[in-house]
């Protein structure tokens, strides 16, 4: 018999796993229970949820190994389809940035494709969209799944919880305030006036296009310079952009792909410090990084006092020039070099090392002591972020033309803020070292928060024990809560932190920050995809004697969970 396999959601981390899933020796029966109308997405590039000025950060030569390239899908849509999106054919190119309803687009053309690779190669594949998945329960060697307006109940050998990205449906919680972006249907309710978007990544970039492109338009002018113009009726308009550092991402910087190796700073070289224990982990990586970094642009080193600075000092010095600067001013600067190297071919040094080791650190974090973990956390992480979360040109674009438009601002909130939604007719109150600041809309977009345990929604799991609150260790031997769930190196939960749980995987990013600070993003999909859909295979490979003997051990032992 064939082994069934349920996917839970369609997203990037799905179409990797699906991708993977069908070179596997024996053919699967593979469903996949999509809750929106259209699968093949994910909720960062879905149209409705995102809005057309939306901007994906990720080009095409970034994007793993699909059956065709961005590139190449591009060149193949109409005129009609290019034009509603402002792509010019002779511009496409590998490293070129795209509206992120265009990368869902693409991402659903190779979903399709994937589909029938997999039936012509003898697996049967089942799609099920609109089919929102009510609980997971375990049901002796299998898992029953209960979906669709009927609540129909099907047992399977694998679960892949691929549920990626997680934001309410309904964002406005309350009047003129949006705990997300998302969808961006939703911010088109917003009147036009004084709007506050907390953050100033990419996704607070995308709500302020979003609510920009509302109220007015952006156009190019004789120079080539881009302007905007607001619409009649909405000379109100004014967006302010507010984080505690008060600075702006900067723009996307000319660097190899595929990654060159550390010198220094290697995957080894953090591998076998790991293997040493926790106490002194994270200033032993930081030194490794320190050295790496100071032998790829020593000019840099010498410029923020590499050599004297800490784990807990090294951000301050890395913000520190941006931070004495005019955002705006350091944003036409830093894009106006970030061209330059386009055009030279040019890599900075330092950007580049910190980019070629924010994966290898990343591997360090599960094993930080819980006040290591939290010294992390307070400084050092942002740096890697800062570093590759750059935008593209065209966002850094827009944003200088809606300030020389005196329709942008951006606020330092500092270390002390507060946000006030009470008494408040609509938006909020914004309390910071500096002010108050009233907005008639506040907009959250600070972007995905970790998600618990008790975040996932199938109560049967939950049940039956088998989701576990990650936690960390502190240097006194206790355990505090990280947020996230428990999971091993093939992102199976672990029953108390120990356990894995077979054939359950739990791949959705939501879940996994806590461990994976740097896990968002289509290579990090394509990964866990990957690793997922291994580990299945190697299951369903094992010889058949072995693998019966597991699986009566299993039934012996097992109780079946009845749904509530």
């Amino acid at each position: 018999m064939r082994k069934r396999v349920a996917i839970v959601g369609s997203g990037p981390t799905a179409l990797y796993a699906l991708q993977n899933l069908i070179k596997s020796k024996s053919p699967l029966a593979i469903v996949i229970l999509e809750a929106s109308d259209v699968a093949g997405k994910g909720t960062p590039y879905q149209r409705g949820i995102n809005d057309p000025a939306m901007l994906s950060n990720i080009p095409s030569i970034e994007i793993p190994d699909l059956p065709e390239t961005l590139v190449a899908w591009l060149a193949k849509q109409s005129e009609e389809y290019l034009s509603e999106f402002e792509i010019e054919r002779i511009g496409i190119s590998d490293r070129a940035f795209y509206p992120r309803v265009v990368i869902g687009d693409y991402f659903r053309a190779q979903f399709e494709t994937i589909v029938a690779l997999g039936e012509q190669a003898n697996y049967t594949i089942c799609v099920c969209e609109r089919c929102q998945v009510a609980d997971i329960a375990p049901s002796g060697s299998h898992f029953a799944l209960k979906y669709g307006d009927d609540a129909s109940i099907e047992l399977f050998d694998y679960v892949i919880v691929a549920t990626g990205h997680s934001f309410p449906s309904a964002p406005e919680t309350s009047p003129g305030y949006f705990a997300a972006p998302w969808p961006a249907t939703a911010l088109h309710s917003i009147p036009s006036g004084k709007i506050g978007v907390l953050g100033t990544s990419l996704s607070a970039i995308d709500a302020v296009m979003t609510v920009a492109t509302m109220f007015g338009r952006f156009d190019r002018n004789a120079d080539g310079c881009l302007d905007y113009q607001i619409k009649d009726g909405h000379d109100g308009f004014e967006v302010s952009m507010m984080s505690r550092k008060g600075l702006l991402p900067e723009a996307d910087f000319f660097f190899p792909i595929p990654y060159k190796d550390p010198l220094i700073c290697t995957a080894q070289a953090v591998s076998a410090r790991i293997t040493l224990g926790s106490s002194g982990l994270l200033d032993d990586v930081f030194d490794l990084f320190r050295q790496e970094l100071l032998v790829a642009d020593p000019e840099y080193a010498r410029l923020i006092g590499l050599e004297g600075l800490t784990v807990d000092t090294f951000a301050t010095a890395y913000y520190g020039v941006r931070d004495k600067c005019d955002p705006f001013e350091w944003a036409a600067s830093n894009l106006n070099e970030a061209k330059q190297n386009y055009l030279a071919k040019h890599t900075v040094g330092w950007r580049y090392a910190i980019l070629i080791t924010h994966e290898i650190i990343e591997t360090a974090v599960s094993y930080f002591t819980a006040e290591d973990l939290d010294r992390f956390n307070r400084s050092f992480k942002s740096i890697f972020a800062d570093d590759y979360a750059t935008v593209p040109h065209l966002s850094i674009e827009r944003l200088i033309a809606l300030r020389k438009a005196n329709r942008l601002n951006i606020v330092k909130l500092g270390d002390r803020s507060e946000i006030v939604t009470d008494n408040v007719e609509r938006g909020a109150t914004v309390t910071f070292e500096d002010g108050t600041l009233q907005f008639d809309t506040l907009i959250d977009a600070t972007g995905q928060k970790t998600l618990s345990a008790d975040d996932l929604p199938f109560p049967s799991l939950h049940d039956a024990r088998l989701i576990s609150q990650a936690r960390t260790i502190t240097p006194r031997g206790n355990s505090i809560r990280t947020g996230g769930i428990d999971v091993d190196e093939q992102c199976r939960p672990l029953i108390a932190g120990i356990k894995p749980v077979r054939r359950l995987y739990i791949p959705a990013v939501s879940y996994l920050l806590h461990k994976r600070p740097f896990v968002q993003g289509i290579t990090s999909a394509a990964e866990l995809g990957k690793i997922v859909a291994e580990s299945i295979i190697a299951d369903v490979t094992r010889p058949a004697r072995s693998r019966r003997a597991a699986e009566a051990a299993r039934s012996a032992k097992a109780r079946a969970i009845e749904f509530v």
